[in-house]
C-alpha cells in the first residue's frame, strides 16, 4: 500500500523567491562597499534558505491500506473500512491556493467516515486506490472538482441501494 502513519514526510523546499529577493540587496550593498548591510541581508537570505532544516520533521497522518483509510490529527482519529463506504465526496472551498481547499470525504452508513485533505490524498495515492476499488467512480466529476475554486460538494460515488 501507499502510506503508513508516522513515516517522515519530505522536507518542504525553502521559499526561493524570498531568498532571491533578499540576496539582491545583499549583492548591491556588497558592490557599493557597505559591508554591514551586505552581511545583514546575506544573513537573512541564508536563514530563510536554511529555515526548513531547523523545523521538526513532519510525519504522515494518513494511512491507506488494504483495510481502509485512517487519519490521525492530534486528538482526532477518523477511520473507515473499504466495505463500509457508502458515499465518496470531494469538498472544495474558496480558501486556496495558500490553504488546503480540496478534501476527500469518505462516509459510512454507521456515521463513521474520514476527511482527507488533498495534500495527504496525493501523498498516499488515495484517488488511485479509490478508482481501483470503486470502478464506477465518476472521473468527470473528480476533474471538475479539482478545477473548482468555490465552496462546493461533488458526490463522485454512491453505493447502489439494494431496494427492489
Amino acid at each position: 500500500m501507499a502510506s503508513k502513519l508516522g513515516t517522515s514526510l519530505p522536507r518542504r523546499s525553502p521559499a526561493w523567491f524570498w531568498v532571491a529577493l533578499i540576496a539582491v540587496p545583499a549583492l548591491y550593498f556588497l558592490w557599493s562597499a557597505s559591508w554591514l548591510w551586505a552581511v545583514v541581508f546575506a544573513g537573512a537570505a541564508v536563514l530563510i534558505a536554511l529555515g526548513p532544516r531547523f523545523r521538526a520533521p513532519e510525519l504522515e497522518n494518513v494511512q491507506v491500506d488494504e483495510t481502509g483509510v485512517l487519519r490521525v490529527d492530534g486528538d482526532v482519529k477518523e477511520q473507515v473500512q473499504w466495505n463500509e463506504i457508502e458515499e465518496i465526496k470531494i469538498i472544495t472551498t474558496d480558501q486556496g491556493p495558500y490553504r488546503e481547499d480540496v478534501f476527500f470525504a469518505l462516509a459510512a452508513s454507521n456515521g463513521k467516515g474520514c476527511l482527507v485533505p488533498h495534500d495527504a490524498a496525493v501523498r498516499t495515492k488515495l484517488l488511485e486506490e479509490l478508482q481501483a476499488r470503486f470502478p464506477t467512480l465518476n472521473d468527470e466529476l473528480v476533474i471538475e472538482a479539482m478545477g473548482s475554486t468555490s465552496n462546493k460538494t461533488f458526490l463522485v460515488w454512491k453505493k447502489a441501494s439494494n431496494a427492489a
